[in-house]
């Protein structure tokens, strides 16, 4: 005779159920429920209890293509679930990926043990959580749209830093009085960071900072002088620039003393450098792409046009071959430099689909290679580092792997004040900046970046006595800007 009975309950899953939604009790504070929402911890616990009961994952039927569904609470789960399964069983929950200091610990120290042992367990307990992570990866691209902003998205990188940076020294306008300020084109990546992982994907060979402002705190580098690189016709330049500098500030009764200073430059000018290829080309193999996703990558970058509409690129090797890879670090073969084709190929690299292939997230890996002190600063703002010229000084071989001479010059420590200690350089620049303001009155295109183009690149007439005029308006200006006062 038939009759009913309870249905039984696994064991373990009925145990990381209920220990799951007793994170999530009302006895937790408001803060910490809201946490464990945006874990997706509750579908996760009622994923455990359908499990549990062996009930089924999915709703209809009729089989792929037909009215089968996976139930929503399990398919949150199981993206919710997916970061935790990495290397050696660690199942911790990311609270500090989204920037939740205060509970991140106190939510790892409540889930972290529970789930650790029940993986080391082997079994049923292991299955249940590689069978949600099943067809996932832990680096995937993460839709992030503007009015529905994903959390993560930017900040999925693991970095650490190696040391070997002298520390920022405050300095204050009124103690460079005498000298002369130019300014220099300078992108914001980092120095002496060790890049780890991408879009939590362990990179296989971590990748080592070299460029950006702090280059010029190197220890190494202010033992030797050296302010800063780039390729040799560009650093001759920057010499004469600082010589003809000093000239106008003794004719200015100045003290003969010049200060370059770094200006944060466009979206992206990371990408001449060689980092983000070092890291594309890792975050590509482990991908394994289909042959037709990597043929047409190579034709967007051979079809690649640059401002001028050139295709200069039209020989490259392909990403696939050792000779591409090579070109993208020599630029043998191509009618442009190496730099020029880099930037073509993390341009091409960036596109959504290729970072939906490759399961990465632009901004993680652009936030990965940014000093934060500069980081989602306009074109033209500086004052974050100041680095005494040296006239005098020669140039020398750089071991950069971006840039082949260094350019003579000491840190000299950083502006306090303004955005993260940085103002527009019309503000450091006025008479200069005004000056050639006036030249490009009605000429076409956007007249602030045509006058810092200017006082980046011109040989003279570029650079500004620090009198107390300048000191008066620079105090004023931040004074303004504390107030709000500013557009």
């Amino acid at each position: 005779m038939d009759y009913i009975r309870p249905t039984p309950r696994n064991p373990i899953y009925g145990l990381l159920a209920d220990q799951l939604e007793k994170l999530y009790s009302p006895t937790q504070t408001q803060q910490m429920q809201g946490l464990m929402r945006l874990l997706s911890v509750p579908e996760v616990s009622k994923t455990l209890n359908l499990l549990s009961y062996g009930e089924p994952l999915t709703t209809g039927a009729g089989g792929i293509g037909g009215t089968t569904r996976i139930k929503p609470e399990v398919a949150e789960a199981a993206l919710a679930v997916a970061p935790l399964a990495t290397a050696g069983g660690r199942m911790a929950a990311r609270a500090a990926d989204v920037g939740i200091q205060t509970y991140g610990p106190k939510l790892e120290k409540a889930i972290e043990p529970l789930l650790e042992s029940q993986y080391a367990k082997g079994g049923m307990a292991r299955q249940l959580m590689e069978d949600l992570t099943q067809g996932t990866r832990s680096n995937v691209y993460l839709e992030n749209k503007p009015l529905t902003p994903n959390p993560l998205v930017g900040t999925r990188y693991e970095v650490d830093y190696l040391g070997n940076l002298a520390p920022k020294t405050p300095t204050q306008l009124e103690q460079l009085k005498g000298s002369s300020l130019m300014i220099l084109p300078w992108d914001s990546t980092t120095r002496n960071m060790r890049v780890r992982s991408i879009s939590d994907e362990l990179l296989p060979t971590p990748v080592t900072t070299q460029g950006g402002q702090d280059f010029a705190r190197d220890l190494e580098n202010i033992a030797n002088e050296i302010g800063g690189a780039s390729g040799e016709a560009i650093a001759k330049r920057i010499q004469k620039r600082v010589i003809q500098a000093q000239k106008e500030n003794l004719a200015a009764g100045g003290s003969g003393d010049v200060y370059m200073l770094p200006s944060t430059m466009s979206t992206y000018a990371e990408n001449f450098s060689t980092m983000p290829t070092e890291i594309l080309l890792q975050l590509i193999k482990k991908a394994d792409l289909p042959k037709a996703r990597v043929d047409a990558i190579n034709d967007s970058i051979r079809n690649f046009k640059d401002a001028k509409g050139n295709q200069n690129f039209t020989a490259f090797k392909g990403i696939d071959t050792i000779e591409g890879q090579q070109q993208l670090f020599t630029g043998e073969g191509i009618n442009d430099t190496a730099g020029e084709l880099r930037k073509a190929f993390v341009n091409r690299m960036y596109l959504k689909d290729n970072q939906k292939a490759i399961n990465f997230n632009e901004e993680d890996l652009v936030n990965a290679l940014t000093d934060e002190a500069l980081r989602g600063l306009p074109r033209g703002y500086t004052g974050n580092t100041i680095i005494k010229a040296n006239p005098e000084g020669i140039l020398t071989p750089s071991d950069h792997k971006s840039y082949s001479t260094n350019f003579p010059g000491t840190y000299a420590g950083s502006l306090e004040g303004g955005l993260l200690g940085n103002v527009p350089v019309e503000m450091l620049l006025p008479k200069s900046y005004g000056r050639i303001e006036q030249e490009f009155a009605g000429k076409a295109g956007d007249m602030r970046s045509n006058v810092i183009g200017a006082l980046e690149k011109r040989g003279g007439g570029i650079s500004d006595l620090v009198d107390q005029e300048m000191i008066d308006n620079y105090y004023k200006f931040l004074e303004r800007e504390k107030l709000g006062l500013l557009d």
